[in-house]
């Protein structure tokens, strides 16, 4: 789910925050929260967070799915989730009260308006996934990501690699939908004050599968290092 969506998909009467998933946040958690690649990319940031410090945000966190599971893995850390559909923070909420983990809150907003629920300086890890392609002001964005870390923080971006020809027409085509420019960005992240320290690509079967057999995933593992055949870009940025 996206920080920030471009004026026309802003717009009420021009189409839908998250194409058909809008008003249906079971059905979209599912699709975040079950399957191979949700698997692989819980495993990631998991990872990601052990070699952090500090509370954690992600922003554009749709229902949660990302951060309930780290949450509950990494009971002694915080986490906050931002998120701008109403309707997909209280859902967020209720299956964390279900879950019982009072580490990970969520609250309304959008990558821009960080100021009005974290604090200055309180993030020690950013993380960001299939969200700044949705983002209309990437500078604005970066600002307040940058005011929200603390000096040594990292930012870790999970966005659509947009070389691969299925993940190109997907977001070139779906209503809702754009395509993430590695370069823009890290130009304004640039300008920001981050540094680019790790860059990977990620993921060769798509969201819909729900596993695979071991020598398939081993497969995976050697064949998404090739740009164009990942559906996935992995950017690792570090408060310079």
């Amino acid at each position: 789910m996206g920080a920030e969506w471009d004026r026309s998909v802003r717009d009420p009467g021009a189409g839908p925050y998250n194409a058909a998933f809008d008003q249906f946040p079971d059905a979209y958690d599912e699709l975040r929260a079950a399957g191979h690649m949700a698997r692989r990319r819980a495993e990631f940031f998991t990872d990601v967070v052990d070699r952090s410090q500090g509370s954690v945000l992600e922003i554009g966190c749709g229902t949660g799915a990302l951060l309930r599971t780290l949450a509950a893995r990494r009971p002694q850390r915080r986490f906050i989730g931002v998120e701008p559909l109403p309707n997909y923070v209280e859902f967020a909420r209720e299956r964390a009260r279900a879950a019982g983990t009072p580490n990970v809150r969520f609250e309304m907003g959008t990558g821009e308006t960080l100021d009005s629920v974290v604090q200055p300086g309180s993030v020690g890890l950013v993380v960001s996934v299939d969200t700044l392609h949705h983002v209309s002001d990437t500078a604005q964005v970066v600002r307040a990501v940058s005011r929200a870390a603390g000096p040594e923080a990292r930012w870790w971006a999970m966005e659509p690699n947009r070389i691969h020809p299925y993940v190109w027409a997907y977001h070139v085509f779906t209503a809702g939908e754009r395509t993430f420019s590695p370069r823009d960005f890290l130009r304004h992240a640039a300008a920001g004050g981050w540094q680019l320290e790790e860059r990977r690509t990620m993921y060769l079967y798509p969201s819909g599968v729900a596993a695979v057999p071991a020598w398939a995933e081993a497969v995976e593992r050697r064949l998404e290092r090739r740009r164009a055949l990942a559906g996935a870009v992995v950017l690792a940025l570090r408060r310079s």
